[in-house]
């Protein structure tokens, strides 16, 4: 009788399992991206497929991705037509990003219940409610004439701000930093694309370039020290210091070990001293001549690189070369966009002047981490809405500089 009842229970159990699965593939729930196989116009989902694919191609998507053909099953329909909606409203990650600190969201679902909801005949009404970013319709519309009048290379620079700019729907920030480095420019903009503190930075050289990335920015330190990284310390300090001793002294810098404790530099055999047995570090000291200014902007990444003030900050007048950096960025007003950063003025107009001497490394911590995206658009438009399209200072585009 027991085993009976075992036998009862698990039959019973089994066709409860199946019921249930034959429940979700019916009403289209165990897998969201399959189309039911049940009252679907499949005629007029395509119809409304190729007025997607026009309104991608406008504002520069490639749409061969997203060919389809009669032997395309249901399933396949369905993913392509919902990666066309996915990238109209949220672009693709710029493939020049390598570093991704700041989450991204994509409501797949959204793209899913157009398909299903009127085999999508609701999806450009809904696109047409998604917010665009600043210029964006104003560059839409030099694409379309560069595209009419035949500027294939630069139309093609246009399309890549454009998908950065449809990127930017993938983050719900009030407020961001941008960095355009072919530009050299810093802007914080708002949601919408105003441009609330704008200035420009000083990057990476073509060969100690400035990554491009998305992280956060999450405190300021005033007096810095500069700890010098490893490369620069080998490559750059330490054979300036076995040609003359007196290096460290006029540069304000010290030696550490390992254990980060001040070493005396008569005490080392510079002279014995290369990159493979080198087991020390070199520190800038705070103060005017430290190479990282009086402020310095931490980052959560990548690596060693951030934003900071310079102690040659007359660069900024005295020349348009604005990519000589190891790969940090230099900004023009470093006050402003800490204060702006720390919602208050906890740095007056005088603090870049006074430069008081002695003074230590002091942290102030931001009241919420601010967002970043280092990037690398050679066109935009201006406030007048002008198309500006800058050099490859990077050489990434396969043309001279």
């Amino acid at each position: 009788m027991e085993r009976r009842n075992i036998v009862i229970i698990v039959a019973s159990a089994v066709v409860v399992l199946l019921v249930g699965w034959f429940s979700l593939k019916h009403f289209g729930l165990l897998n969201k991206n399959d189309v039911p196989a049940e009252g679907w116009d499949r005629a007029q989902a395509e119809q409304v497929m190729r007025q997607l694919c026009r309104a991608a191609d406008s504002v520069g998507i490639d749409t061969m991705r997203y060919s389809f053909v009669e032997t395309d099953t249901k399933k396949e329909f369905g993913e392509k037509f919902t990666s066309l909606l996915l990238e109209l409203r949220y672009g693709l990650k710029p493939s020049r990003i390598t570093y991704n600190k700041l989450p991204e969201k994509v409501d797949t679902v959204w793209a899913i219940a157009m398909l299903k909801k009127d085999e999508g005949r609701s999806a450009l009404d809904s696109l047409k409610k998604t917010p665009v970013f600043g210029h964006y319709t104003t560059l839409v519309n030099h694409y379309t004439r560069l595209r009419q009048t035949g500027a294939s290379d630069t139309a093609k620079l246009v399309r890549q701000t454009l998908n950065f700019y449809r990127y930017l729907n993938r983050f719900g920030f009030d407020k961001f930093l941008v960095v355009n480095v072919p530009a050299a420019q810093l802007n914080v903009y708002d949601r919408s694309g105003k441009c609330l503190l704008p200035m420009e930075v000083i990057a990476g050289k073509k060969d100690t370039r400035t990554p491009f990335f998305t992280t956060y920015l999450t405190d300021i330190i005033t007096y810095p020290y500069w700890n010098v990284p490893r490369g620069i310390g080998i490559k750059e300090i330490l054979p300036k210091v076995q040609r003359d001793p007196g290096f460290l002294t006029s540069q304000n810098m010290e030696v550490l070990d390992e254990k980060n404790q001040v070493v005396d530099p008569d005490d080392i055999d510079w002279a014995e001293m290369s990159a493979e047995n080198f087991p020390y570090r070199f520190r800038q000291a705070s103060g005017c001549s430290n190479s990282l200014g009086l402020i310095k902007f931490n980052l959560t990444g990548p690596g060693a690189i951030y934003l900071h003030d310079t102690n040659a900050r007359d660069l900024f007048d005295l020349t348009s070369d604005r990519w000589r950096s190891h790969g940090c960025m230099r900004v023009q007003k470093p006050v402003e966009l800490a204060n702006y950063l720390m919602e208050e003025p906890v740095l007056d107009e005088g603090f870049m002047n006074r430069c008081m001497i002695g003074q230590k490394p002091e942290t102030l911590t931001l009241p919420k981490p601010f967002p970043v995206f280092v990037v690398y658009n050679r066109a935009d438009v201006d406030d007048n809405g002008k198309l500006r399209v800058y050099r490859d200072v990077y050489g990434l585009d396969g043309r001279p500089m």
